[in-house]
């Protein structure tokens, strides 16, 4: 009796090409005894791998290494050319904060340091107290906020994933 599952194409390949399990290959044997669909599927692989075959190899052009490399370099080139160019923007905004707040002179900018502390101060009291009251309720609902964590967090990371790479045609 043969297998009603067809031969995928795949599966073809890998058969004529006896880089596949021998017991699917016995599978795919027994398949083949009684499919002719199956069996012009096989032929037809056979006559492209013969017509394949019998054509010359197509020789690299000889200076096909040293051109890729020269790409290679010419990106590489250019990205450090972009992160110095970005470092040489924050440095420049650095020393000119500095400069500024040296020419302002310390009333200038010392209330708002004074004003950005302070607030500073409260969140981290305010944080302080809300995890002091989250801390018991936190301890006996552990296993409930794991799970909404886990549903929540794993749809939304692999959204994420994909969006973060680039698809296929997309790379830059």
């Amino acid at each position: 009796m043969t297998d009603v599952r067809h031969i995928a194409e795949d599966e073809a390949q890998l058969y004529l090409e006896g880089a596949i399990e021998p017991s699917e290959a016995e599978r795919i044997d027994g398949h083949l005894a009684g499919c002719t669909a199956c069996q012009a599927l096989v032929a037809s692989f056979e006559s492209l791998s013969e017509a394949l075959s019998g054509l010359p190899l197509a020789d690299p052009p000889p200076d096909f290494t040293s051109a890729v490399m020269a790409r290679i370099d010419e990106r590489e080139l250019a990205r450090a050319s972009e992160r110095l160019i970005a470092f040489g923007v924050l440095a420049t905004v650095c020393v000119s904060l500095v400069v500024a707040l040296s020419l302002a002179g310390q009333a200038a900018w010392a209330p708002a340091l004074s004003a950005v502390s302070s607030a500073g101060v409260r969140a981290l009291q305010a944080f302080r107290i809300t995890s002091d009251v989250l801390s018991p309720v936190v301890s006996a609902l552990r296993v409930e906020i794991i799970v909404v964590a886990a549903v929540v967090g794993i749809p939304l990371t692999i959204a994420l994933s994909r969006l973060a790479t680039p698809r296929q045609g997309q790379v830059a």
